[in-house]
C-alpha cells in the first residue's frame, strides 16, 4: 500500500477549520487506498463501497476520525501515527449505517440523500459490504501504534458490549430499557465516539488516566449529539404535525457537552491548545442551537 506524505506535528490550533482544512486530505487519501487497494475486482459491490464510504460525494463529516487525529495532537502526539486509527474508525462507522439501514433493521431507504447500500446491491450484498470493511479496519487497527491493544478495545466498541449489544437491546425493547440495559443500548452510538477519542490519545503515547479520560469525554459528546439529533427528528415530527417536540434532548445534550467540555479543563496529560481544539471540535459535532445554553439552564427550544 503507498504511504501519504505527511508533514506533522502541526503547530498549535485551537480552530476547527483550519485543523479540518489540513488533516481531511489525508483522511480522503488514505480512505482511498483503503477502499481501492483491494485484491479482486467485485463488481456492483465495489461501486457500492466506494459510495457507503463515502468517495463518491456523501462522505459525511468524518467527526469521529477528526476526532481521532485531534486527540493524538491533543496529548503532544503526532498526528501521522493516528491516522491507521482514524480510518478505521470511519470504516467501522461506514460498516455500522451499512448494517443499520438492512430491512431487518431500520429499513432505510435512503442514506445521505443517496439510495442505501442494500438498495444498490440487496441486503446480502449490503452485509458483505460491512463485513469486509470492518475486516478492512482490523488491518489497519493491526498496523497502528499498539495495535494489539487497539484492536482488543475496537472488538468491545463493536461488539456485545458495544455497539452491536446497543443494537441488539433497542431490537428487543425499542429503548425503552432502564440501568445496565439503557446504559448498553447507549453504546450503539457512543462506543464508537469513546474508541475514537482513545485510539487517537493510544496513538499518541497518553497515560492511561489521560486515556480514560477522552474516552469519557468521547462517550459523552457522543451522546450528547444523538440527543441533539433525536431533539432535531421531533421538531421535524412536531411541524409534520405528527406529535410533539420535547425540550428535555437538547437540555441533556446541553449537559453532556459541558461536562464533556469541563473535564478538559486544566486535565493532565494534555496539551493547553489540544484542550482548546478538542473543545471547539466537540462543540462543532453537537450543533446546539444558539437558544441553548452549555449549562442547559436557557434552553427555549
Amino acid at each position: 500500500m503507498t504511504s501519504v506524505a505527511l508533514s506533522f506535528p502541526f503547530p498549535p490550533v485551537d480552530d476547527v477549520e483550519s485543523f479540518t482544512r489540513r488533516v481531511s486530505p489525508l483522511l480522503e487519501a488514505r480512505l482511498r487506498e483503503a477502499v481501492l487497494d483491494l485484491p479482486v475486482q467485485m463488481g456492483p459491490i465495489d461501486d457500492a463501497l466506494r459510495l457507503a464510504v463515502g468517495l463518491e460525494g456523501r462522505s459525511g463529516r468524518r467527526w469521529r476520525p477528526i476526532l481521532t487525529l485531534a486527540a493524538a495532537q491533543a496529548v503532544g502526539g503526532d498526528v501521522d501515527v493516528a491516522l491507521d486509527a482514524a480510518i478505521a474508525v470511519e470504516l467501522t462507522h461506514t460498516a455500522s449505517l451499512a448494517l443499520d439501514d438492512l430491512p431487518c433493521m431500520d429499513d432505510s431507504l435512503r442514506r445521505r440523500g443517496e439510495p442505501a447500500t442494500h438498495r444498490l446491491i440487496g441486503p446480502a450484498g449490503a452485509i458483505l459490504v460491512a463485513i469486509g470493511l470492518l475486516g478492512r479496519a482490523a488491518e489497519f487497527l493491526g498496523r497502528s501504534h499498539d495495535g494489539g491493544e487497539q484492536a482488543r478495545e475496537w472488538g468491545d466498541c463493536f461488539g456485545f458490549a458495544g455497539m452491536a449489544g446497543g443494537q441488539a437491546v433497542d431490537i428487543s425493547t425499542g429503548g425503552g430499557c432502564t440501568g445496565a440495559a439503557r446504559r448498553l443500548y447507549r453504546g450503539k452510538t457512543t462506543a464508537l465516539a469513546a474508541f475514537a477519542l482513545a485510539a487517537g490519545a493510544r496513538a499518541g503515547g497518553a497515560d492511561p488516566d489521560t486515556l480514560e479520560l477522552l474516552r469519557r469525554f468521547g462517550r459523552d459528546v457522543g451522546w450528547a449529539y444523538q440527543l441533539v439529533d433525536d431533539a432535531e427528528d421531533l421538531a421535524e415530527d412536531r411541524a409534520a404535525g405528527r406529535k410533539p417536540g420535547g425540550r428535555r434532548p437538547l437540555r441533556q445534550g446541553a449537559r453532556l457537552l459541558d461536562r464533556a467540555l469541563g473535564s478538559l479543563q486544566d486535565a493532565p496529560g494534555i496539551t493547553p491548545e489540544g484542550a482548546l481544539l478538542l473543545d471547539a471540535l466537540a462543540s462543532e459535532v453537537v450543533r446546539l442551537p444558539s437558544a441553548v445554553s452549555l449549562d442547559g439552564r436557557t434552553a427555549s427550544c
